[in-house]
């Protein structure tokens, strides 16, 4: 349902910021009179469900009369909102009314609530409230704009938190028939609770509303997002929706008008060259999916919605039979796969199999050159953190979201078939210790981090007094674990062979006949070491 009547009130009210607004003088600053002003005008809503709060944001009060701009996401879970406003600027907001949703738009992150209670539930006069206010206004916004950011993020534990950036990118799109901003990217702060707030220029006029950011997981950039104000005035125009019931599923950040993918842009999550036979296999990359490209225009099953520059840029050369790309998400979450291959043909996966989520691509004898990488997200405005796999080997997003050590993986680094009595001794492998798996779930003092998959197989005949399997690390650097698979499937593990050196040895007394798969870890997340892989029967390794 469409509220019109309130569309009409909100478009005056908007007509009439504009005549009073003028063109302010250039600043690049707020003064501390300002600041203080507009600080009082911002509010935090604490939403809740069933008489239990589920969530806070913030929000902004547009009228005295206690109408609030705010983020629909920040009231959509909610059936009631406790309104909290600044009495001491430098105190935690006191709890003071109670608000019910006016109403919301399902295009554009935005929600608008009304102050109609005080916060023991008795009802309050709206004309007769005289609150701090700050009207919208139509400013002029530019690259590189200072915008100055109010909100209660959650890691500011309840206080109003004021920080200020540049506006880096501007997005436009078409709303309500119109080509418009609707997108703001800032290097301002923004944090989970400032979604809803506000966001000013140095003329005190309202740019927008804080409603999301993205992390590159790399150097740990932000950027945060803002909804224009003109898109807001959009929205409004339009008609808002008021049917509690149809308020879930709708878009967090706007979908760019004409977004096209542009592999010639610099990736956001870096680049590697890699060549076959290349180690340590898999090669990983934290990042976060998602954008505001629809990539359905590619055709050929390609959904989701992805950033205009690639996620990543792979160099390839050499010869492989099969080389696999796929992304496995952190928590959760739905994505997709997207690959521009060396001849500029496009190939996507949205799910690699039942019961996953995560995408995998299979490239099949993949030629030399350039390959470039999206993440995308199955829905709009989803940013979904996670690491995108480069690997030769038979892995996939099922063996990582296990997060288990799988015997039945193929070897990293190759196998063995040793007999009682063989020559020479020691065989021994070069290896990577390191990975992604937390050994400690086995128990018995296992410890150290290591690739799913083991690191190598040996195949053993015979009989013998005791087999010794041990890694000692290049240059002695590193601190690393061991960690085998025995026949019967029994676990045994090492950290220190001694208290003299801190690489590891595991004695296998009468071996058995059959299968080891052995792991290298590391003591450290995140630390990979270099080094070799030994299998004796002459004493190798230490005690």
């Amino acid at each position: 349902m469409k509220n019109s009547h309130l569309a009409g009130m909100l478009l005056a009210v908007l007509a009439s910021a504009l005549a009073f607004s003028g063109v302010a003088a250039a600043q690049s600053s707020l003064s501390r009179d300002e600041i203080n002003r507009i600080s009082r005008a911002v509010v935090r809503i604490l939403t809740i469900d069933g008489g239990e709060a589920v969530s806070s944001g913030s929000g902004t009060i547009i009228e005295p009369t206690g109408l609030i701009f705010t983020n629909r996401h920040v009231v959509e879970d909610g059936d009631d909102y406790e309104v909290q406003i600044l009495d001491d600027l430098n105190d935690l907001p006191v709890p003071m009314y109670r608000a019910r949703l006016v109403g919301y738009s399902m295009d554009v992150d935005f929600a608008i609530l009304q102050i109609d209670r005080d916060v023991e539930g008795r009802t309050v006069d709206a004309a007769g409230l005289r609150l701090p206010f700050l009207e919208p206004a139509q400013p002029d916004v530019q690259r590189g704009d200072r915008v100055f950011v109010f909100g209660y993020p959650g890691i500011g534990e309840g206080y109003l938190a004021f920080t200020d950036g540049a506006v880096t990118t501007i997005r436009n799109g078409t709303m309500d028939d119109r080509r418009m901003h609707v997108w703001y990217q800032t290097d301002a702060e923004i944090s989970p609770g400032n979604s809803g707030g506000l966001a000013v220029n140095a003329s005190s006029e309202i740019v927008g509303i804080p409603t999301a950011v993205r992390t590159e997981g790399t150097t740990g950039g932000r950027l945060g997002g803002i909804l224009a104000i003109n898109a807001v005035q959009a929205a409004i125009a339009s008609g808002l929706g008021s049917d509690r019931s149809e308020i879930a599923g709708g878009t967090t950040s706007p979908v760019i008008d004409g977004g096209r993918l542009d592999f010639s842009e610099a990736p956001y999550f870096g680049a590697a060259a890699l060549a076959a036979g290349f180690s340590p296999d898999p090669h990983t990359v934290a990042m976060s999916s998602g954008g505001e490209v629809d990539v359905a225009y590619l055709g050929g099953g390609c959904t989701g919605y992805a950033a205009i520059a690639p996620d990543f840029r792979l160099s390839w050369s050499g010869l492989t039979s099969r080389m696999r790309v796929f992304f496995a998400a952190n928590d959760g979450g739905d994505t997709a796969l997207l690959i521009n291959r060396p001849d500029g043909s496009w190939v996507c996966n949205d799910d690699v199999e039942a019961g996953t989520l995560d995408p995998m691509i299979v490239l099949e004898d993949a030629p030399e050159g350039q390959y470039d990488i999206w993440v995308a997200s199955y829905s709009a405005g989803d940013f979904v953190d996670g690491t995108l796999y480069v690997t030769e080997l038979d892995l996939g997003p099922a063996a990582v979201a296990r997060g288990e050590l799988d015997p039945s993986g193929s070897p990293y680094f190759g196998s063995a078939s040793l007999s009682a009595g063989f020559t020479p001794d020691p065989h021994t492998a070069t290896v990577v210790a390191g990975g992604s798996v937390d050994a400690s779930y086995l128990g018995g003092g296992c410890v150290g981090f290591a690739a799913p998959a083991p690191d190598f197989r040996l195949n053993w005949n015979g009989s013998s007094n005791e087999l010794r399997i041990y890694f000692e690390a290049d240059q002695g650097e590193g601190d690393a674990t061991i960690i085998v698979n025995a026949p019967d499937g029994s676990w045994t593990c090492n950290d220190d062979a001694d208290s003299d050196t801190r690489n590891p040895t595991v004695v296998v007394g009468n071996p058995l006949e059959g299968q080891y798969d052995i792991w290298v870890g590391s003591y450290e997340q995140g630390e990979i070491i270099g080094g070799t892989v030994g299998v004796s029967e002459l004493g190798g390794g230490r005690e």
